[in-house]
């Protein structure tokens, strides 16, 4: 499909039809969905995940760096523009701030479809169906926002998918459970300086307040020793 696009030229067709098609909703709500793609939020669900699974810490940290470092290469790589910098002026009603990266893959759509990877594992068809349907509305938000094409959430969905899938499969070397209370403090400790940095920079919008509230009220959490010295 992401080779029919390309090929077909429909990239920027479809890309219209959803930007349109997503007026129906208030940009608000758009950019409350976009929110659970951040890397800071997913990050910090996986973290808490961990904190009541520590056995799954070395395959989330792997998943977490495999899909931050190859957003950050593919984006340098293909530096595709953003829809609002290529299209017609009117065609695009820009919803929210204009990333000043390239599009191509879509950084949210990758950090939500790993999370929803991780947390179908093991479950039934059903849940990993509504994980994917929540997926695919983050996705839309993107278009719906005006920053990204159908292919960049389409390949940026498929490889947080993928890659968290085969993290969650694999047999990653295990550090000695001692380790991981420390680890996750002191990655706790990151996130929230990073998203108390975030809110003291005055986020644009209520969605940027909201996620960076969230992602330090989960770092909060992760600075309290765990149970049973997990």
């Amino acid at each position: 499909m992401a080779l029919l696009l390309l090929l077909s030229g429909g990239n920027q067709a479809l890309f219209l039809q959803l930007h349109h098609a997503g007026a129906v909703l208030p940009a608000p709500l758009w950019r409350l969905l976009s929110m659970l793609g951040e890397w800071s939020l997913v990050i910090a669900a996986l973290l808490l995940l961990a904190q009541r699974r520590p056995q799954l810490l070395p395959a989330l940290v792997a998943a977490v760096l495999l899909g931050i470092g190859s957003a950050i290469l593919l984006k340098a790589a293909f530096a595709v523009p953003r829809p609002f910098l290529v299209l017609p002026a009117g065609s695009v009603q820009l919803l929210d701030v204009l990333p000043a990266n390239g599009a191509f893959p879509s950084g949210h759509a990758m950090a939500s479809a790993l999370l929803a990877g991780v947390l179908a594992e093991g479950r039934r068809w059903w849940w990993q169906a509504g994980l994917m349907c929540l997926v695919l509305l983050v996705c839309w938000s993107r278009i719906a926002i005006g920053v990204h094409w159908p292919l960049d959430v389409l390949v940026g969905a498929a490889l947080g998918w993928g890659m968290a899938r085969v993290c969650m499969r694999w047999q990653w070397p295990a550090w000695p459970r001692t380790w991981t209370p420390q680890l996750l403090r002191g990655l706790g400790l990151v996130l929230l300086l990073y998203s108390g940095w975030k809110l003291w920079r005055q986020p644009p919008n209520e969605a940027y307040v909201l996620f960076n509230l969230l992602a330090s009220l989960a770092a909060l959490q992760l600075l309290r020793p765990m149970k049973n010295g997990a």
